[in-house]
């Protein structure tokens, strides 16, 4: 069993093949990063909050008795059974998963972009101009296309926190094209937040998606009204990377099928 990637993803498989058949499986963990990230927590340093928590990826691959090599996948061959790395080593396995996460995409030329690679240096004026009292109007806006939405409402409570700490007025605004805030979590988890977002005194617009034609404008649809605002933060959107295979050879499949043990030997699954 080869397993692509770094992240939560292929990290949660490869535990779970140690716990279910560590008899049957011998598995090669390949990743690009020796450093697994706790990314949740990123969210908080710009706050001056404690750093996200990191691990040695190494130490979490013995731990799952899986092999780690330190590379970048860079094509497959699925009828050879085979994945080639960036450095031309040729792997091959019987079962493959590609665990590859997403690529973030800026949606709005004229807004900051949450950017958790480097959230400190992307947020650190914003949230030094609150500070300053030069800052009174924030929206937050997110993108119509596929997007994780938690960072979003976690950066507007948090700065309404440290606005209401300055003793600032910061009027705060949420745009998103959900149908209640965070529903992809549950009612139950939805009408938390939204009565954590209504002490903070965060409005919230939702079923609604953006323009952002120039800095501070936001025009919302439908009912095509505008919002002038001090500073835009907007979510990026999030793409899959496609892998690269052999011309006229099997597209890679998705594993969506719940009955995907059924299916041929060498089945790839990218999620």
């Amino acid at each position: 069993m080869v397993i692509v990637g770094g992240g939560v993803a292929a990290l949660e498989c490869a535990l779970a093949l140690s716990h279910l058949a560590p008899e049957l499986t011998d598995v090669t963990l390949i990743a690009p990063n020796l450093e697994f990230v706790y990314r949740p927590m990123v969210v908080r340093e710009p706050f001056a909050y404690g750093s996200a928590s990191r691990y040695p990826l190494k130490r979490i691959a013995e731990d799952a008795g899986a092999r780690l090599l330190e590379e970048q996948l860079s094509w497959v061959d699925p009828e050879k059974h085979t994945l080639h790395t960036e450095t031309g080593k040729a792997i091959e396995y019987d079962a493959l998963l590609l665990a590859l996460g997403a690529h973030a995409h800026a949606r709005y030329e004229h807004a900051i972009t949450i950017d958790d690679r480097r959230l400190d240096d992307t947020l650190h004026g914003l949230i030094q101009d609150i500070e300053g009292d030069y800052i009174h109007s924030v929206a937050f806006v997110a993108p119509g296309a596929i997007a994780w939405p938690l960072p979003l409402y976690e950066l507007a409570l948090m700065s309404a926190g440290r606005a209401y700490d300055m003793g600032i007025e910061l009027s705060s605004t949420i745009i998103t094209p959900e149908d209640s805030p965070l529903a992809i979590f549950g009612a139950a988890v939805s009408s938390t937040v939204a009565g954590l977002l209504a002490s903070a005194k965060i409005k919230t617009v939702n079923s609604a998606y953006c323009e952002i034609p120039s800095w501070g404008e936001v025009v919302i649809s439908p009912g095509d009204r505008h919002l002038q605002v001090d500073r835009v933060i907007a979510l990026p959107e999030l793409y899959g990377p496609r892998a690269r295979y052999p011309t006229g050879r099997a597209r890679l499949h998705s594993c969506r099928s719940p009955r995907a043990s059924a299916r041929p030997r060498g089945h790839l699954c990218g999620r």
